[in-house]
């Protein structure tokens, strides 16, 4: 399709009414923003726990020093490491929750991110369960 083809303006709702082929491409760019917010929130999560367990490592302290296989290395590490991944997989839950029904709400394609809360669901209980012994423990 060329771009003569293409409104110059920004799509409004009654042309996604009209045009059966702006709301496909509506709800695909929805199953894809689902998909790659999926993918975000899990690697974005991961990513902050190998960071906070390398800066661990770099710095050192007394866990470490007793006991070389020991991974976090001070008590401050301990906390920082159950406390931020956890809060960012929450975050993507309800995020990926909030969206689903602004998506609802707006009678777009809302199904892909209902699929999204239901595989970040137990990603994020792992992260809280662990998080939450862990400081207890602590």
């Amino acid at each position: 399709m060329g771009s003569e083809d293409r409104p110059s303006h920004r799509p409004t709702e009654l042309d996604y009414e009209i045009d059966p082929l702006l709301r496909l491409e509506r709800n695909n760019r929805s199953t894809r923003q689902a998909i790659v917010f999926f993918i975000g929130t899990i690697v974005l999560t991961s990513l902050s726990a190998i960071l906070i367990w390398i800066a661990s490592s770099i710095t050192g302290g007394p866990y470490c020093d007793a006991d070389p296989s020991a991974i976090l290395c001070s008590p401050a590490y301990r906390v920082v490491f159950m406390v931020i991944p956890p809060l960012l997989a929450l975050g993507g839950l309800f995020g990926g929750a909030w969206i689903a029904y602004m998506k609802w709400k707006k009678h777009q394609r809302w199904r892909p991110w209902i699929a999204v809360i239901w595989f970040i669901m137990p990603f994020t209980l792992a992260w809280v369960i662990s998080a939450g012994s862990m400081l207890i423990g602590h």
